[in-house]
Parts: structure tokens; C-alpha cells; sequence
């Protein structure tokens, strides 16, 4: 399996704060059947310092090297979202694409969807990237309205949903939009969110069997490995169900359309 949101750097963020627990993760993944880590490490929250590239890049070699990279490890990042997204993209000089791909994971406010969020995500596909956003699941206006995650991925956008959200980790509402999103196809990969040994490990052998179980053992392979692996390649995904337009009148699609039309 590929976990594409990961957070198993030490002393980068809110992830392991030593090395004995960032390898403790990285052993633990392994064991849950998991070959491939993209560490993402928080970009631009206040709470803590902006890392620079270079850093986090021996910090992911230094990792490598304790843990005979196994999992093998690629560099990522996850962003926390701003209107001023495509600014900070063009700088290059914060957010980490998902390994060697022109894919960027974004994370939004637990209770909050930006107004016009279409727009920034649009035109940063325009430029060529690939937004895999994550844990929709977790956050209370999709839950509440899941039409609007609907309109973002009938753009384009993908979504990550957390393993432990399908087995009732982040509670059942959480539990809930995943399990409907999964089936109606609002679903492109699934990946641990990992950040601590104790508190937030990297279990996802039980959310596959899950998936497998509700969906099929095709959906199941391409959530877990084939579609992290065409995101890591910049390639069409494996399985991505077509999502009906809606017609309302006032949705996400036709706001973006009367924007782009000024």
C-alpha cells in the first residue's frame, strides 16, 4: 500500500517528537502492509516555524537511513489552505508536491469551507497541478452539504480520506460521509494521516478489508495502492467513478462558470 499523508518527521510539526518515534511509525506502517510513506508535513499553520526545504529534506534522508528506508520515503507536504495559494505555489519555495509529481495535498479548516474555494483550485489545476484534498470526512460543511465536495470533484479535484475515519476513529459522523462518499464515488485514496505511535498510528490494513468489503477488492486496490501510485506519476487514476452534474442554479459550478466569465 501507498500512504500519501503521512506525518512521520520528528520535531517538524505535531508529528513524532523524537527519532525513536518517527522510526516507531515508520515500523509500524510496515508491519500494517504499507511500502511507500510521502511525509507531509504542515505548511503555513502559525503554530509552527516554516521548515525549509532543504531541512526537511535531510530530515526525511537522516529517516531513510534509520529505518533502511522501509517504508521507502518520499517528501511531501500538506497544505493548509489560503486564497493566496497559487502566489505561494509560484514562489516554490513552501509547499512540497506529493514525491516526484506536480500533486499537492491541501488541507482545509475542521468546521469551515472558504467561500469561491473553486477558484484558487482551479486555476492551480490550469497551471498543472493535481489538488488531493484531505480528509474531507473530518470536516463539518461537507458533512453537512456534500454537494459541495461533489461540485469540487466533478472539477477535478481529488479527495484523501482518512483510514481511521472508515473504521470509526474520528467519530461517526466522519464514519458516515466516508462510507456514503465511498460508495457514491466521492472517494480517491485513502491514507493513514499518521502523527504519533500512541495517539494516531498508521493502521490501514482494516480500513482496506473494509473498503474490499463494501465496495469490491477492485475499488479496494486502487484506493490503497493504484491510485496513490498514478498521483505519485502524475497518471490518470485507476478508478474514479463519474460523479453527476448537479443542476442547481446557485451551485459551485456555476459561480466558478460566472467568475471565468468576467
Amino acid at each position: 500500500m501507498i500512504d500519501l499523508h503521512h506525518h512521520c518527521l520528528p520535531g517538524v510539526d505535531d508529528g513524532p517528537r523524537s527519532w525513536d518515534e518517527a522510526v516507531e511509525l515508520c515500523g509500524i506502517a510496515a508491519e500494517e502492509g504499507i511500502e511507500t510513506i510521502v511525509a507531509t508535513p504542515h505548511v503555513l499553520r502559525g503554530r509552527w516555524r516554516r521548515v525549509p526545504h532543504a531541512e526537511l529534506q535531510a530530515t526525511l534522508d537522516e529517516l531513510r537511513a534509520r529505518t533502511n528506508d522501509t517504508p521507502h520515503l518520499l517528501l511531501g507536504s500538506e497544505y493548509y489552505f489560503a486564497h493566496d495559494m497559487n502566489e505561494v505555489l509560484a514562489e516554490g519555495t513552501s509547499i512540497v508536491p506529493l514525491g516526484p509529481s506536480r500533486a499537492i495535498l491541501v488541507e482545509l479548516a475542521a468546521h469551515a469551507v472558504p467561500p469561491m474555494l473553486e477558484v484558487p483550485l482551479h486555476r492551480a489545476q490550469l497551471d498543472g497541478w493535481t489538488i488531493l484534498l484531505a480528509h474531507p470526512e473530518r470536516n463539518a460543511v461537507f458533512q453537512a452539504k456534500p454537494e459541495l465536495l461533489a461540485s469540487l470533484v466533478r472539477l477535478g479535484v481529488r479527495t484523501q480520506v482518512t483510514a481511521a475515519s472508515l473504521t470509526g476513529g474520528f467519530g461517526a459522523e466522519a464514519q458516515r460521509a466516508a462510507m456514503t462518499w465511498l460508495r457514491q464515488g466521492l472517494v480517491h485514496v485513502v491514507a493513514t494521516d499518521a502523527h504519533s505511535a500512541a495517539k494516531r498510528p498508521p493502521r490501514i490494513r482494516e480500513a482496506r478489508e473494509r473498503v474490499a468489503g463494501i465496495a469490491g477488492e477492485h475499488a479496494a486496490e486502487a484506493l490503497f495502492v493504484e491510485n496513490p501510485r498514478a498521483i505519485l506519476g502524475d497518471r490518470t487514476l485507476a478508478w474514479e467513478p463519474e460523479v453527476p452534474y448537479a443542476t442547481a442554479p446557485g451551485g459551485v459550478l456555476a459561480r466558478l462558470k460566472r467568475f471565468l466569465s468576467k
